[in-house]
């Protein structure tokens, strides 16, 4: 049996409301990302039915709280879901919790003209580059793909890019390209990947 992975972004934070950086730093849903998780939770149980399923979860709050979500709809056990820190975000190291994209810009040309040199291969002080992220999560990938089976992850938006990105085989620009929804999930299955959207914003 193939394995098919159906891969979520957390719904809206309250920094993600006000455009905060948040990286491995924390805040919770808003009532508009609770609303845009129960809607990706009803269109993801139209697909898995009655299907068995593993459950793959980033540690940090708002992964939980989303994941506690989805669980609830799903009516699948919380204390099931498998807890994996290659799954957390991009860290910004020193940047976690910034401002905002701006105010880095602002705050540190430098080091944001280093970035725009090669994104890729960036890193904040202490922090990851896109490259790092890759690297902890490409063996994840490859346990979870050698499992088969039907498999549910949460995650986050740099984490979805570069798993999608891996899983396609694409190019670094290609994967910056790639959409970050919070209304919407991928499904990996057969070497594709397909958007399922819900009816919130």
């Amino acid at each position: 049996m193939s394995s098919i992975i159906y891969l979520i972004r957390h719904g809206e934070t309250t920094w993600n409301r006000i455009g905060r950086l948040q990286g491995q730093a924390d805040s919770p849903l808003t009532l508009l990302g609770t609303r845009q998780t129960e809607a990706v939770g009803r269109a993801l149980q139209k697909l898995v039915k009655n299907q068995q399923y593993r459950f793959w979860c980033s540690p940090l709050g708002r992964t939980r709280q989303t994941a506690s979500i989805i669980c609830d709809v799903l009516n699948f056990d919380y204390n099931d879901v498998i807890f994996d820190d290659r799954l957390k975000e991009i860290t910004l190291g020193e940047r976690d919790g910034y401002a905002n994209w701006q105010a880095l810009l602002d705050d540190f040309p430098e080091e944001m003209s280093i970035r725009a040199d090669d994104p890729w291969n960036f890193a904040h002080p202490d922090g990851e580059s896109s490259q790092m992220v890759q690297d902890r999560l490409k063996p994840l990938l490859d346990q979870i793909l050698e499992m088969s089976g039907a498999h549910i992850i949460v995650a986050h938006g740099v984490v979805s890019k570069i798993i999608r990105g891996i899983y396609l085989d694409l190019s670094s620009n290609e994967i910056f390209a790639l959409t970050r929804p919070q209304n919407a999930f991928h499904v990996l299955s057969n070497g594709s990947v397909k958007m399922i959207g819900t009816n919130l914003k």
